[in-house]
């Protein structure tokens, strides 16, 4: 399988699940796919936040639907 982006070979399984490399992954959006759970999070409780492009968070949601 090949990056969706470069054409590189893919040889990780994560990688191939994704469709990019992990360069191009970090290009396009923003976050290392790859990092290790560890480094992603500081603690298991914490609530991850992955802001990826055109993502809103449940807060600005509802402030938004409350203002209409």
């Amino acid at each position: 399988m090949k990056c969706s982006i470069c054409g590189r070979k893919l040889s990780n399984p994560r990688s191939r699940e994704l469709g990019y490399g992990p360069v191009c992954y970090k290009r396009k959006f923003g976050i290392i796919p790859h990092a290790s759970k560890k480094s992603r999070h500081s603690s298991e409780n914490e609530v991850s936040d992955y802001n990826l492009p055109g993502q809103i968070s449940i807060d600005e949601y509802l402030q938004m639907i409350s203002a209409e």
